[in-house]
């Protein structure tokens, strides 16, 4: 049977009150003995007033203001929920990021303007089409399996997919897929949320290489790098402290006390002092050196540097710090310190064994050969000898006294001498001598900075000068002799010239007359320096001779 709707139902119960109150007013005035009939019209107006008000109201009117409140609130109901979908479709049309609504099959409903901004395809182009048009390839077919059989589970999928916009560029998305079911509990719609994260993910990727790099970089540094947050917790250490300390990265980390209890007990307080200067993050770059005991119980020395550290905000970071290990090198400079303690006693030492020489050659042969040249000259001043021959003998061993005097003196004088400023006034005082028994003049000069040079290397040098004295002495028959003693900035120079008659060096060698030169020329070699010949007939003779210096 069909069901009457309800104006009909408020009709039948409007004709049903009035029949109903008509019959009962009738009968009433049925019952009533009267023949007026405007007082019969008066009581049966009452009567129908009265009986059918009530069954209007109770039947009629009471369900009608009903069905119109309840018409009234649906109305507004309706009307609010009609302004919120227009505020949410207003606000999915606007938002940033892409959304999409598919039916079951996956084929798009409904797209956003992001959404077409982020592919590159207008609306019209994807609205019922599956969104397979957007696959870049790099994903498998197992992928996309995992995606359907999670949300058509009736799960909400979450993931990153790697898409491809209408110019063939690739893109990354952040993507939300929910399922959204229908009153008999069926999956009906999928909503698809995604936001392009293609920026981002470079950017994690150059932080992760560039985290990279850095880690990489400071974790092969082979100094012990770390750094100390500003409370002096340590951050980061590198692995070189392993290597250095004998403990490892984690120990370091897990124990704040450990750096202090390694550092030597005699240098505790110094490093303790360099933490309390620190702790200032005014404080500029620091450097300190401290003894520390590593885990196999040996000594080792720290160079530390450090310096504080500040962010891009110029927020205080704390200190980057940087221990480097000399153990090596404090070692070689405590071995230099002995060596050269050493080697100060020891030049201590053979000085004044040279001065003992010294007084010994002057007290003993010095003497006799002074005594010996007195008697020589005096004898050979005798007119009472006639003997040629022995005046020649005698000749001679003056000769030979002279020459011994004068080598006891220059021996004597380079074993006194105590550095290499006395080479020019040993030279200068020789170079007289020769000057006071020979038939030439001497011009002796001194030019430059007197630098280190070894008695050893003194004896040497006056050698060779000697030498070279004795040759033109006896050989040159010259007039004048110049000599230059030259100190330069990584060698020493001493030039000595004659205008003698000079010699053919050639003839010379064959006559075996060059031992002077080859006595010079080892003694130069022994120097490690060179000797320059310059030699004319008639001319004179050049002879230069460098020696380095140190």
């Amino acid at each position: 049977m069909k069901k009457l709707s309800t104006p009909s139902r408020f009709i039948l119960i409007i004709i049903g009150g009035l029949f109903v109150s008509e019959m009962i007013s009738m009968s009433f005035i049925g019952a009533i003995d009267h023949d007026s009939y405007l007082l019969l019209s008066i009581i049966d107006s009452t009567l129908m007033v009265l009986l059918a008000t009530p069954l209007l109201y109770y039947f009629s009117l009471r369900p009608l203001l009903q069905v119109i409140s309840e018409r009234e609130a649906e109305i507004t109901q309706r009307k609010q929920i009609e302004s919120q979908l227009r505020i949410q479709t207003k606000a999915l049309e606007t938002a940033a990021n892409g959304v999409v609504v598919t039916d079951k099959e996956g084929k798009i409903l409904w797209a956003n303007q992001a959404f077409a901004r982020m592919t590159g395809y207008s609306l019209e182009e994807v609205v019922g089409k599956k969104p397979d048009f957007l696959n870049s390839g790099t994903h498998d077919s197992e992928f996309f399996k995992r995606l359907w059989g999670t949300i058509l589970a009736g799960d909400v999928w979450y993931g990153e997919v790697t898409n491809r916009r209408k110019n063939g560029d690739l893109c990354i998305d952040e993507q939300t897929i929910t399922p959204v079911f229908n009153s008999a509990g069926e999956i009906e719609n999928f909503i698809a949320i995604q936001q392009d994260i293609t920026d981002r993910k470079r950017d994690e990727i150059a932080l992760r290489e560039s985290e990279e790099k850095f880690r990489t970089f400071v974790d092969w540094t082979y100094d012990w790098e770390a750094w100390l947050d500003p409370e002096e917790r340590i951050v980061y250490t590198s692995p070189s402290c392993g290597r250095i300390t004998g403990f490892s990265h984690d120990e370091f980390i897990r124990d704040a006390d450990l750096l202090i209890r390694i550092v030597h007990p005699e240098d505790r307080k110094l490093y303790q002092d360099h933490q309390d200067l620190v702790h200032n993050e005014m404080v500029g770059p620091l450097s300190t050196e401290f003894r520390i005991i590593a885990k196999d119980g040996h000594e080792r020395w720290i160079e530390h540097n450090c310096r504080p550290l500040y962010g891009r905000d110029n927020r205080y970071l704390g200190r980057r710090v940087s221990n480097r290990d000399i153990t090596e090198r404090k070692n070689a400079e405590k071995t230099i310190k002995e060596r050269e303690q050493k080697e100060h006693i020891l030049t201590t030492t053979i000085h004044s064994m040279q001065m003992d020489i010294a007084r010994d050659l002057h007290d003993t042969v010095g003497q006799n050969i002074s005594y010996l040249r007195m008697k020589l000259d005096h004898l050979s001043g005798m007119n009472s000898l006639r003997d040629d021959e022995m005046l020649a003998d005698l000749k001679r061993m003056s000769e030979v006294a002279n020459d011994s005097y004068d080598l006891i003196r220059g021996t004597l004088a380079v074993l006194q001498s105590e550095n290499s400023a006395d080479l020019a006034r040993l030279f200068s005082r020789y170079a007289s001598q020769i000057e006071e028994r020979s038939s030439f003049k001497v011009s002796f000069s001194s030019k430059g900075v007197p630098s280190q040079f070894s008695a050893k290397r003194m004896r040497q040098l006056f050698y060779i000068y000697r030498e070279a004295l004795n040759n033109i002495e006896k050989h040159a028959e010259a007039s004048e002799v110049s000599i230059e003693l030259a100190w330069n900035h990584d060698h020493l120079s001493l030039n000595i010239s004659d205008n003698g008659c000079g010699f053919d060096t050639m003839n010379n060698i064959k006559r075996g007359g060059s031992y002077g030169l080859k006595f010079m020329q080892d003694r130069v070699d022994l120097l490690d320096g060179e000797l320059i010949l310059e030699t004319s007939l008639g001319v004179g003779t050049k002879l230069k001779i460098n020696v380095p210096l140190g």
